[in-house]
Parts: C-alpha cells; sequence; structure tokens
C-alpha cells in the first residue's frame, strides 16, 4: 500500500513537472445585443459591433482538461428601434446603448490533439463584469418634432441608473495550430438583470470571434 501510494504521488508530481502552462493574448469582434422587457413591451434589437482584446492563462488539470481564467476589455450595448403613437402622436425612435466593461471570465476546457493538424478545444463557464462606462444615444420624431439626445449612462442602485456588475455564462469553441496561433468563437449571456426600475429587464449577450497566439511560460 505504502509503494502504490509512493507512486501515486510520484506520478502526480512528474505530471505537474511536465504541465505547460501557456498564456495568450487575444483580440477580436464582439456582436453585442440584450435581452430588453419592460412594462410597454420589448422593442426590436440588433446587434452592436465593439472590440474584445485581453489574455487568458490556461492551466492543464488531467490529460485534454484544463482551467482557463482570462481578463479582457469588452465594448458590449446594442441597437435599438421602435415606433407608434402616443396619445394620436406618431413615435418613431432609434436607440443606440454602448456598454464598455472589464470582463473576468473563468472557464474549463477540453483540447483533443489532432498531432501535426493541430487541436480542438472547448470551454464553458462563469464569467464577472464590471462597467467603466456607458452611452445611449437617441434620435428619432415625436409628434412631428426630432429628438437627438446622447448622454452617460450612470451606474448604481437608482432607478435611473444600471447595475456595474454583471454575472453571465460563456461557451466557446476554437481551433488552434501547432505553432499556437488560434481562432475562437464565443457566446455569452448574461444572467443579471442590469435595469433598476421595477418591471423592466436588460440581460447582456454577445456573440465574440477572437484570435489568439498561445505562448509556454518558462520558455
Amino acid at each position: 500500500m505504502k509503494k502504490l501510494m509512493l507512486t501515486l504521488a510520484a506520478a502526480v508530481a512528474l505530471s505537474q513537472a511536465h504541465a505547460q502552462i501557456t498564456i495568450a493574448p487575444e483580440a477580436g469582434l464582439n456582436l453585442a445585443n440584450a435581452s430588453i422587457s419592460s412594462p410597454v413591451g420589448s422593442p426590436g434589437t440588433s446587434m452592436r459591433p465593439g472590440l474584445k482584446a485581453g489574455a487568458v492563462v490556461e492551466i492543464p488539470v488531467i490529460k485534454g482538461f484544463f482551467i482557463q481564467p482570462g481578463i479582457f476589455y469588452a465594448m458590449k450595448g446594442l441597437k435599438s428601434e421602435a415606433s407608434g403613437s402616443v396619445i394620436g402622436f406618431p413615435v418613431a425612435i432609434k436607440q443606440k446603448i454602448a456598454l464598455n466593461y472589464i470582463e473576468v471570465p473563468l472557464n474549463l476546457g477540453y483540447r483533443y490533439y489532432a498531432g501535426n493538424a493541430g487541436s480542438l478545444f472547448v470551454t464553458a463557464g462563469p464569467y464577472l463584469g464590471y462597467a467603466l462606462s456607458g452611452k445611449s444615444k437617441v434620435e428619432g420624431n415625436v409628434a412631428g418634432s426630432g429628438v437627438d439626445r446622447e448622454e452617460d449612462i450612470d451606474f448604481g442602485s437608482k432607478d435611473t441608473e444600471m447595475k456595474a456588475l454583471d454575472f453571465g455564462l460563456n461557451f466557446s469553441a476554437g481551433y488552434q495550430l501547432p505553432i499556437g496561433l488560434y481562432a475562437r468563437i464565443q457566446y455569452g449571456f448574461g444572467l443579471t438583470n442590469l435595469y433598476n426600475a421595477s418591471g423592466t429587464s436588460y440581460k447582456n449577450n454577445v456573440l465574440s470571434i477572437t484570435l489568439g497566439y498561445a505562448f509556454t511560460l518558462g520558455k
């Protein structure tokens, strides 16, 4: 029994010694949108393109599996349109919401190695985001009068403010060349309602397409 325990301990130590921790700068395109609801209905929304840039660290656990924490600057938000009438007057409004976050994901991943062809990988896990800034731009026509207004979004707990903290889940898949260059497609959906006002809801949804380059620490 003692020999078995020593053998297992030696095997674990050897595997850790050969574990290759990698770090990878990564950047690309965020196609951001959001799920919105309010007492007056849900406006039609469309994607807002933006930047995603940061880095991840890949820490091997057991063969094929790894933990992948990271930190990113992520641009989110949406475009929306609404039209109708208020007490008989026509209303047509377009709105752009721009939100800028520092985002910290913590994913569990699996990598399938295909020899000289490189590797395929998938990841999943939670993320925590903190809003650095935001802007709202509204333009359109209300009862024949033009509307064009841009203002900063305030973050806090008031009904007129948005929550700064965002929490959600990420899922991604990608392909990596033997030289370390890789491409990733990822979908993240927020679980936090960022609106404070009663009866309203705003949750981030983001499709990301990024490129990265992984290199091994200590080499």
